[in-house]
């Protein structure tokens, strides 16, 4: 089965409600103190939490209080950010869409400005699941959704250092590595839980003393070992049934004892994403909320799949991911996260910036140079370096 047969499969899902998969909300009132908000998601196992603000919603995660030195003194009033909110006909694409763009796990659910419930990835990664045993999809191996190369840590560095990774690469999981060997994995939950004041973590205290500064010690000591992980040549079936059956929000791919990527709920819910109708496969996941944002993103990104094609034919499938990273009033900063995949690579561009014409003008320009690059080294005889696809 290829990507847009796989793509077809889910278009039921795609356009199904959210009401019909609607979870228990996980909020809190703006008094709360940050401690007793982080209670909250730890208790609820959830990475999101929801604050009403007068008919509109802040949304806290794990990731954002990463970013704060002292918990007990912070106030979870200036640390929210408004998001978007769905109701109850919204649908399920475009509450991936939602997600992927504002790099939450979970939305809230709106009916007469009160927040009647919400949808999470993992949910929808659960019907995801579920589509694929009844549609018999085999095919699709786990390096076709992966992300390639996921960040890892040595197992000496010290907690602080993953703190501060995880903060600025806006990311929730980190493989910890000993002697370039997989030792275990640590999310930014297991940082907060070494953040909290002592009489918060109880028996996981892991017997520091007050006096010592608990993010000065190795990742390894708070590593958790048993790692969920699978093969490069596992399906696509096989991880997101893992995942599920054991309520894990990641999964790491091997090949032998070396870390190749991770498939987290984000990676399997951009199968939902928007696919553009052009020769090949053109997919992309977290369009802005503008109208004529959205639309600048598809055709400049069609735009360029179809000039690269033309220089090099055996290009396959293009996917692009777009996320917010910051909000300044109306002005918002953008990640672009661009696949160019071919028949022998895999050609990855990741750029940042304020203006998404621009970026996408950038991203031609590179990839078009990249491209070129290479086949003049073929035409020179040279061994390309590209990342083979897998």
């Amino acid at each position: 089965m290829s990507i847009s047969e796989l793509y077809e499969s889910f278009n039921v899902l795609r356009n199904t409600p959210v009401y019909d998969f609607t979870e228990p909300k996980v909020t809190a009132d703006g008094n709360s103190s940050l401690s007793q908000i982080i209670g909250i998601l730890i208790d609820r196992n959830a990475n999101d939490i929801f604050i009403p603000l007068s008919g509109k919603v802040a949304a806290i995660t794990m990731r954002d209080i990463l970013g704060i030195r002292n918990i007990t003194s912070s106030k979870p009033s200036t640390m929210g950010k408004i998001i978007p909110t769905l109701n109850s006909d919204s649908t399920i694409a475009e509450a991936v869409r939602l997600l992927s763009l504002y790099r939450l796990r979970a939305l809230p659910i709106m009916e007469k400005n009160e927040i009647l419930g919400q949808i999470s990835a993992k949910r929808i990664v659960q019907e995801i699941r579920d589509v694929m045993l009844v549609t018999h999809i085999g095919k699709i191996s786990t390096s076709d959704v992966m992300t390639r190369n996921p960040i890892v840590i040595s197992k000496t560095d010290k907690i602080a250092s993953a703190k501060q990774i995880m903060k600025r690469r806006r990311i929730d999981h980190i493989p910890i590595l000993q002697d370039n060997r997989l030792f275990g994995m640590a999310t930014s939950k297991d940082i907060i839980q070494v953040m909290l004041p002592t009489e918060r973590i109880g028996r996981k205290s892991f017997g520091i003393d007050d006096t010592l500064n608990r993010l000065d010690l190795d990742i390894g000591g708070i590593a958790d070992k048993s790692v969920l992980t699978l093969n490069t040549d596992d399906t696509l079936r096989s991880v997101t049934g893992l995942m599920v059956s054991q309520n894990s929000t990641y999964c790491l791919i091997m090949v032998f004892d070396e870390v190749q990527g991770i498939v987290t709920y984000r990676d399997i819910i951009t199968l939902l994403g928007e696919k553009v109708k052009e020769e090949i496969p053109i997919f992309l996941i977290g369009l802005p909320d503008d109208p004529l944002d959205a639309e600048l993103a598809k055709s400049k990104f069609a735009d360029i799949v179809k000039l690269l094609k033309k220089i090099y034919p055996d290009i396959e499938e293009a996917r692009c991911r777009l996320k917010i990273r910051e909000i300044q009033g109306a002005r918002k900063r953008y990640e672009v996260d661009a696949n160019i995949i071919s028949t022998h690579r895999i050609d990855t561009y990741v750029n940042v910036g304020w203006d998404l014409g621009k970026m996408f003008d950038q991203m031609s320009d590179s990839l078009k140079k990249r491209i070129s690059h290479k086949i003049t080294q073929r035409q020179k005889g040279s061994r390309f370096r590209s990342r083979p696809a897998a």
